[in-house]
């Protein structure tokens, strides 16, 4: 595999590799409980939930445009298997959780509307060893499918309620508007046009004192990966998508920073809600 690599300290994440980080048992057990939290949120409402694999198919990404626009944050994976020096094979390092979902959607005919979630631990080749700027990190995601109108709606909708449940769990949280790290073809959706379209909208959260990052995201993505995959409406016309992301790294980060590294000590009520 290849890796961008860095001039920051290798002890700042424990593994001797920058923006690679060990999970404590303690930080488990908050991962568990945000995962059992928002199979709550939105289990009702997705068809399946999945676990993903570290790797995708090159195809795939080539299809979402990620190598396209990205290429300084693909990790590819080599190999030989007959032997010999290693060399690129047919499989790179997930670079969003949604990607794999796209191919169990594409060339057919969305019915209404459809929900599919996933989780995957991924890698993304960032150049600094900020806190929380990870490069392997764990993705949730839910996804929808429908028409352009309903799909908007559903982003709206899943943006509050992801912000209300981050701030149950007592973080000071604030939604922004951005532009979008993982899809879009160069000179299609650029940056600038996302945010005057507000296709994305970032729920931020500080995980160290004057550092503030997102730790969660939804995003419509249009017609993007419809026309990307090929899945149409009843009417024929293509369709849209939307996600809901969480950085659950991130938010275990902003949580210990929030409410301190001993769990026994945080708020009862967070407590609660996480099942600690």
């Amino acid at each position: 595999m290849t890796t961008e690599t860095t001039s920051a300290p290798t002890t700042a994440y424990g593994t001797g590799a920058p923006g690679v980080a060990l999970t404590p048992r303690r930080d488990g057990r908050v991962l568990d409980g945000l995962r059992a939290g928002l199979a709550t949120l939105f289990g009702a409402q997705t068809e399946e939930h999945y676990s993903a694999p570290p790797v995708i198919a090159r195809t795939t990404l080539a299809l979402a445009g990620y190598p396209e626009s990205f290429p300084q944050l693909l990790g590819t994976v080599q190999g030989n298997p007959d032997g010999g020096e290693p060399g690129p094979t047919d499989l790179a390092l997930t670079s969003a959780a949604c990607h794999h979902l796209y191919p169990l959607v594409a060339g057919e005919t969305i019915a209404g509307a459809r929900s599919l979630s996933v989780e995957a631990s991924c890698y993304r080749g960032e150049a600094t060893s900020e806190t929380g700027r990870l490069r392997s990190f764990r993705m949730y995601e839910v996804v929808r499918f429908g028409a352009p109108e309903a799909v908007e709606q559903w982003r709206d909708e899943v943006l509050a309620v992801a912000d209300g449940w981050l701030g149950e769990l007592g973080l000071a949280t604030r939604v922004i508007a951005a532009s979008d790290p993982f899809f879009g073809r160069p000179g299609r959706l650029v940056a600038a046009v996302q945010r005057a379209e507000e296709l994305k909208w970032e729920v931020t959260a500080e995980l160290a004192d004057g550092l503030v990052q997102s730790i969660a995201s939804a995003n419509w993505h249009k017609e993007h990966f419809g026309e990307a995959f090929g899945f149409t409406l009843a009417d024929g016309s293509t369709g849209h998508s939307a996600c809901l992301a969480f950085g659950l790294d991130r938010i275990v980060l902003a949580l210990r920073h929030r409410h301190g590294d001993d769990l026994e000590s945080w708020p009862a009520p967070v407590r609660r809600r996480l099942g600690l």
